[in-house]
């Protein structure tokens, strides 16, 4: 089972959503990191093996992964790309 902390940064951007949002975030926490052995084995990885990213929906967890310790560094909400028109 994974280890799961919260940065400041992430703690705060949690409590400053609404609380049908960060629950969604928190119960896929829950269902989907906690229960792994190796946390990287989902998700993806952001270069040098160290840094994840996890979507859940609209929104991004980017953490700092080392054994089965996980740190979530920030909980951002994803961009969608403009479109280009001709």
């Amino acid at each position: 089972m994974a280890k799961i902390e919260f940065s400041k940064r992430a703690a705060e951007e949690l409590s400053a959503m609404d609380r049908i949002t960060s629950s969604l975030i928190l119960g896929w926490i829950k269902r989907r990191l906690l229960p792994l052995d190796d946390p990287r084995s989902i998700g993806e990885s952001l270069g040098g093996g160290k840094r994840w990213q996890y979507r859940i929906g609209d929104y991004r967890l980017l953490s700092r992964t080392g054994g089965k310790k996980t740190v979530i560094l920030a909980v951002t909400h994803g961009c969608t790309l403009p479109s280009h028109s001709s």
